[in-house]
């Protein structure tokens, strides 16, 4: 990995929003996430971006299944933690897969990320 510069790592310690929005911020805390074991938080975050910018009806549907059955599913291993409501409209959402169809599972997502994982 490249290192960044001082500024940009200092811009990271200041908001957990300007560390998401840097590519190279992001693997850092994937990296810190898997030595905390909860890696899948932000697999599930990145996996939700790639969706949002998909455009092909098709694909949007493949990927939201494979998102769903990598961390949403409860047989899966990389399951994210999200509360009752939030899998619920997942779930309703999954009927017609979209590009919005996690939307409240990754705001989720973040927020946990932003209050439990990103201020160690």
């Amino acid at each position: 990995m490249d290192k960044p510069a001082y500024d940009v790592v200092y811009s990271w310690s200041q908001s957990f929003d300007n560390l998401m929005k840097n590519k190279t911020g992001q693997k850092y805390f994937a990296e810190f996430l898997k030595g905390e074991y909860s890696d899948e938080n932000i697999l599930f975050w990145q996996a939700c971006e790639e969706l949002k910018r998909e455009k092909n009806a098709e694909k949007i549907e493949e990927k939201a299944r494979i998102i769903y059955e990598d961390f949403i599913s409860i047989l899966s291993p990389k399951e994210v933690s999200l509360d009752s409501r939030v899998r619920e409209i997942v779930n309703n959402n999954m009927v017609r897969p979209s590009s919005q169809t996690f939307d409240e599972a990754q705001n989720q997502i973040f927020t946990l990320m932003q209050r439990d994982s990103y201020p160690r």
